[in-house]
């Protein structure tokens, strides 16, 4: 519930980079830094699942990643434009600043309210919100049917114990993001081949990742998120085998490079499809918990990624394009065999909800032991 207040932390430390003596200083700075850029990630993630509409919900995830793809974009021509990286910090810090001041007005989410039992304070949103669009409804006399439960660190690990689909599908996500973050950043290189300029290629890498992420629209409205995912991991294994081939297309070009974009882009659409897909398949009492899980697996294919691109340098380069086919042939196959779909379908609030989905009636009643508790 703090991840606004730790998203100015984050912000600070962006600006505390302007005064870093020195490169051991700055990576201090830059590790409070990720502490509150990915807290902020995840909690807006977290927010858009629990305020949008179901029919909105797609595109209004894909719109806040279009908006990470062009704050890139804005990084590049700061960077451009100030040689100083202490001039950098500062001015990417201010504007920070800047953005992340409507967060500390935003509204926390009802469902999140409700399963926490804070009745009066969900109601007080709401009737809020009826102000802003112009409908305000008294909701005094209104009676709202919900779950509470009780929320713990450790009682919510225990839940996965006693909810196993939601494990399965916890842990088949956790596999999808390191897996996504692997190629996101391994997989990459082939941006460097458009530009021998360093912030030509990096820009022409956050226009790719522009078009990706746009394209989940249309993609996850015509197949649906389940078959979006396939669709964009397949695409990625395609790619990592075209790859393999040496065939040169001109004196600086090859086939290696264009399955590279190509697979870039493949897997920046899975990034942007498994961002909406794992927030709908986690209940709202472990979203938080299920996304924080599943970011910090990314972070370590983020970096696994690149050092599985050293390979290059030391053996057959079709070695880790096998690795990284290989791996996301397993995660393809987990996602097929393993997660629902959920198009157009009602976020769960409770693990007993996520069981309930999956067609487990045994937990059709309310548990017993004061976890859940029907109001």
């Amino acid at each position: 519930e703090q991840w606004c207040q730790r998203r100015v932390r984050g912000a600070a430390a962006t600006v505390g980079g302007s005064w870093a003596p020195g490169l051991e200083w700055l990576l201090v700075v830059r590790v409070l830094q990720g502490f509150g850029q990915f807290v902020n990630l995840t909690g807006v993630y977290c927010w858009v699942v629990e305020f949008a509409p179901t029919h909105l919900r797609t595109y209004i995830s894909a719109f806040t990643l279009v908006c990470w793809a062009f704050g890139f974009c804005v990084t590049v021509l700061v960077a451009y434009l100030i040689p100083s990286w202490k001039y950098i910090f500062l001015s990417i810090g201010v504007l920070n600043f800047v953005l992340i001041s409507p967060l500390l007005i935003y509204p926390t989410s009802p469902r999140f309210l409700l399963v926490r039992g804070k009745e009066s304070e969900a109601k007080s949103v709401l009737k809020s919100l009826s102000g802003v669009f112009g409908k305000e409804i008294d909701l005094d006399k209104v009676k709202l049917v919900y779950t509470t439960r009780v929320l713990n660190y450790w009682e919510q690990l225990k839940d996965f114990k006693s909810h196993p689909t939601m494990l399965k599908e916890t842990l088949v996500c956790m596999l999808t993001w390191f897996v996504c973050a692997s190629l996101f950043y391994g997989f990459s290189f082939g941006w460097s081949k458009l530009s021998s300029n360093l912030y030509i290629s990096y820009l022409f890498s956050a226009l790719g990742n522009f078009i990706a992420f746009s394209l989940t629209v249309p993609v996850c409205n015509l197949m649906g998120r389940k078959r979006a995912m396939l669709f964009f991991l397949i695409c990625g294994i395609v790619s990592n085998c075209l790859a393999m081939p040496d065939l040169k297309l001109s004196d600086t070009w090859s086939l290696e490079y264009v399955a590279c974009l190509i697979g870039n882009l493949s897997i920046s659409g899975a990034f942007g499809t498994i961002y909406i897909y794992t927030c709908e398949l986690a209940p709202t009492t472990h979203r938080g918990m299920v996304m924080s899980f599943s970011s910090s697996s990314a972070r370590i294919g983020s970096f696994l990624g690149t050092y599985t691109s050293l390979l290059y340098d030391i053996t057959d380069r079709r070695v880790p394009l096998a690795v990284f086919a290989g791996a996301t042939l397993i995660s393809a196959v987990g996602v097929f065999f393993f997660l629902s779909d959920t198009t157009g379908r009602r976020i769960p609030e409770t693990p007993r909800d996520v069981e309930l989905l999956a067609g487990k009636n045994k937990y059709q009643e309310v548990e017993e032991g004061g976890k859940d508790e029907k109001v």
